[in-house]
């Protein structure tokens, strides 16, 4: 195990200018005083009845943290409750002891209000038997509470949870639990919280038929709503004793989290992978003890990597069978990200190099939530076991989709028809080691392992592997180097190495000499404000104690260092953004040899698409745009008013509306209603939107052009380009947009009613039509477009953006200059391009004067006119 001993009483000795201690001997009395950094809170030991909720806040900094802590180590016991808030930056909650009293829900919680903390910590400290208050709603024979009781709720940002010790909870609701809502609502872009060396004992079975049952995890990060959330939670070194509260003894439900050297002990359930992808599971162990209901690792979503894992004695053959095995495949049917609750598809997953010993059903594929083969790579892997077949459960549904190679298993048979190259039936010779079983460094695991992407450069202990010749399974016994820093954890380490120092393993107050707090590796990086169309440059602050690594996710995303040593300033610089979608992307800072990583999001604006383009029926004197026909139009005189016309007068509270015919035989829809717009020129059309009522069910469109008459036979379709119907946005009246290519004089389109939301069954005959708009240009010579052999500008006017067609010709430089001579925007482009973007809207309205040069003596100018 890791081990870094700290005496407490050196424990953020820091001594700073301005630094106070404050001794105080009731613990309401913490918010009598405005604190600053370096500022020390003692709490006299004794024993406090209050159930009060208190409110610790400040604003410390990384080096002088503001200090709650009790007079000694578990000297001071809270037997009523006491509940906190935590809000401010750099805060520590140090050395108490909650045991007993009535629990709440966000029991603890990183919040205060809508202060949310960031950088603040509560170490070394127990909550024992928090019970559920007496007006608590029960089970019908009053034995259970059914009323949720989180512990510790994690809000805000870089929040920790180091050495703690949490026992004996009864009640439903995650125990600790990482809440994104704030996160996410407020567009930050990481959590970062870090659950170190803790101690979790004896979180009670519920009955998952009562109330709330199924939000009983040990530890939950994340939510459905937030699976697609960059959380980057790290769970490490933390020591699970009988946490049963349910199946999910740690449920993952949002991205890029860690899950690295756990031990779970005599667990009745498994780590789940619920939601959220690129998940991390590496060094943990699994020990079942033969208790019935222990289980691994459950697999959904995708780009996890599952690896140096050790399952031993998991034993699951009742009810709950299908859900925990040694790895547990599901068969989910629901795309990566998005918000939906069902069981996404499991993709791009590597599984490698871990080991099953005495494990029933090592290897388990559950079709109960779907049928979508995982796909994969399992490579690498080592099976000892007599008790079941290593491959069970409907295999042959779900396991076509993984790449297998390279495993081996001894035992028993193999359960599915694969090639030995697939997994070969081996001796590997597993002997005891201690608890656990290590293979012999002289059987066929030893040496004979296949190269991996990445590479897995340590085994489960953190040994070094060889860089070739690596063993099979988790453990490195024939060519490792270094020192092991990681053994699964045992009850005798609880006080010693995890958990808070004064409690043992069964909650016997132990006799404090010194304390071991883990020593937390830091990696911090400040987020990132969105990029303009333009691109340009921002700084990131990180905030770290190791060396680190740099990778970028996309070439339009440069940083101006590779690699890192401690805190730093990094600059992130993108291109400019020629797209017409936003574009997002990430920076992600790993620490060198480990697996520790924060990922920065990048995300870069682009141009409003209607800015790229002319309008053409502006609704302005000399509009060209009118309606030549119409089908049908919803008019009686008197109630109805759904002219054909309302279309093009600039008002989406007006509407034209008809209903359509019967099916035709043999379709799916009817014959259609239909407008004819007549553009009163040819034009080269790129953009056709329009908007209809907030309908629950989409409506179906069809865009028909014309550049020679309005008869049927006239008409070719342009929308949409693939399928029979566009399908309109649900529950809106804003624009649907639809970039076209295509000439044309008359516009016919064509209304079907109402669909669902596949399209092929019609739900209404009603057409609805608010504002339609046409963008493109003349196709002779038009005055919206400043001519020029081989440049054009448009719009013109222009409001924030300007497009600029080149036709090829190379422009290396471009300048703006305001009528009195003043260069007012200049800008270098560094490639070719055939079009190019020009973000102007920091430029007042009025007319300006674009100069074009290039190296090759091309010095061209035009006039614009911004009118916003």
């Amino acid at each position: 195990m890791k081990k870094i001993t700290l005496h407490w009483l050196l424990l953020f000795s820091i001594s700073v200018i301005g630094q106070t201690t404050y001794n105080i001997t009731d613990p309401e009395d913490l918010e009598n005083n405005v604190y600053v950094a370096g500022d020390e809170i003692i709490l006299a030991n004794g024993v406090y009845s209050t159930d009060e909720r208190i409110d610790f806040v400040g604003m410390g900094t990384a080096d002088n943290p503001i200090v709650f802590r009790a007079e000694s180590p578990g000297g001071v016991i809270f037997t009523g409750g006491l509940r906190m808030n935590v809000g401010g930056e750099y805060l520590v909650i140090d050395g108490f002891y909650w045991n007993g009293g009535e629990g709440v829900n966000n029991h603890i919680q990183f919040r205060n209000g809508t202060d949310y903390a960031r950088y603040c910590t509560i170490q070394n400290c127990t909550i024992n038997g928090l019970e559920p208050e007496p007006d608590d709603p029960t089970t019908i024979d009053d034995d259970e509470s059914t009323s949720k009781h989180r512990w510790v709720v994690l809000y805000g940002q870089y929040n920790n949870v180091i050495n703690c010790s949490f026992l004996n909870k009864r009640s439903p609701g995650a125990l600790v639990l990482v809440e994104l809502s704030y996160n996410f609502d407020n567009g930050e872009a990481t959590a970062g919280h870090q659950i170190i060396n803790n101690y979790f004992y004896n979180y009670e079975k519920r009955d998952p038929a009562t109330q709330n049952a199924g939000d009983s995890e040990t530890i939950r990060v994340g939510a459905s709503n937030y699976q697609a959330f960059n959380a980057n939670v790290n769970v490490e070194g933390n020591y699970f004793n009988k946490s049963d509260g349910e199946n999910e003894i740690i449920t993952n439900k949002s991205a890029n989290n860690i899950y690295k050297n756990n031990t779970f002990r005599a667990c009745r359930g498994s780590l789940v992978l619920r939601h959220g992808a690129n998940a991390t599971v590496e060094g943990n162990y699994f020990l079942g003890e033969n208790v019935e209901g222990t289980g691994g690792v459950r697999i959904s979503d995708s780009g996890h990597t599952i690896s140096n894992n050790y399952f031993q004695d998991l034993i699951n053959e009742n009810e709950q069978a299908q859900w925990n095995n040694g790895i547990t495949f599901l068969g989910g049917s629901e795309t990566s990200g998005g918000s939906s609750n069902g069981y996404q598809k499991t993709e791009n997953v590597l599984i490698t190099h871990n080991s099953f010993y005495n494990v029933h059903s090592p290897l388990y594929f559950n079709t109960s939530k779907g049928s979508t083969d995982p796909i994969g790579t399992f490579t690498n892997n080592l099976f000892y076991t007599t008790l079941t077949t290593i491959i069970t459960g409907d295999f042959s549904d779900l396991g076509s989709g993984l790449t297998f190679g390279n495993n081996v298993y001894q035992g028993t048979t193999l359960g599915a028809t694969l090639s030995a190259t697939q997994f070969n039936s081996g001796t590997i010779g597993f002997a005891a080691d201690g608890e656990t079983f290590l293979p012999s460094d002289s059987g066929d695991a030893a040496n004979n392992a296949i190269v991996t992407t990445p590479e897995i450069a340590f085994d489960i202990t953190g040994l070094n592997r060889p860089s070739t010749g690596k063993d099979i399974g988790a453990s490195e016994v024939s060519g490792a180097t270094g020192t092991a820093s990681f053994s699964p954890h045992a009850d005798s380490d609880v006080g010693d190495s995890v958990g808070s120092c004064f409690i043992g393993a069964q909650g016997v107050l132990l006799t404090v000499t010194t304390c071991t707090i883990a020593s937390v590796e830091t990696l911090y990086v400040s987020d990132l404000s969105e990029f303009g169309i333009d691109g340009g440059s921002q700084n990131t602050t990180v905030t770290a104690n190791i060396d680190w690594n740099v990778e970028t996710s996309d070439s339009w995303i440069t940083t101006d260092v590779s690699s890192g040593s401690g805190s730093a300033t990094v600059a992130v610089t993108v291109t400019e953004n020629t797209n017409v979608t936003e574009r997002t992307g990430h920076v992600t800072f790993t620490k060198v040899g480990g697996t520790l990583s924060r990922v920065l999001s990048v995300t870069q604006a682009a141009p409003d698409i209607t800015e790229l383009y002319d309008l053409i029926n502006t609704g302005l004197a000399g509009d060209p745009v009118t309606i030549h026909s119409f089908s049908k139009e919803e008019v009686n005189g008197t109630t109805k008013f759904n002219y054909a016309a309302n279309t093009l007068d600039k008002d989406n509270g007006t509407v034209w509306a008809a209903d359509d015919g019967s099916i035709v035989s043999g379709d799916y829809k009817g014959d259609g209603e239909y407008i004819i717009y007549d553009l009163g020129d040819e034009y080269n059309l790129d953009l056709v939107r329009f908007s209809t009522t907030n309908k629950s069910d989409p409506f179906g469109f069809q865009v028909w052009v014309s550049t020679t008459g309005t008869d049927s036979g006239d008409f070719t379709m342009a929308l949409p380009t693939t399928g029979d119907l566009l399908l309109t946005a649900t529950s809106t009246t804003d624009f649907n947009q639809y970039e076209v290519t295509a000439n044309a004089r008359y516009i016919k389109l064509i209304g079907y009613g109402r669909f669902n939301s596949a399209g092929d069954t019609r739900k209404s005959v009603w057409n609805a039509v608010g504002e339609i708009e046409f963008y493109g240009t003349q196709s002779s010579l038009s005055t919206k477009d400043i001519d020029h052999t081989e440049i054009s500008i448009f719009p013109v006017p222009a409001k924030d953006v300007i497009n600029i067609r080149t036709s090829g010709l190379n422009i290396n430089k471009i300048n703006v200059y305001s009528l009195d001579g003043r260069l007012v925007m200049n800008k270098d482009v560094t490639t070719p391009k055939s079009q190019i973007i020009l973000n102007i809207s920091s430029l007042l309205n009025g007319p300006y004067l674009i100069n074009f040069s290039n190296d090759s003596g091309l010095r061209e100018s035009k006039m614009i006119i911004i009118s916003r």
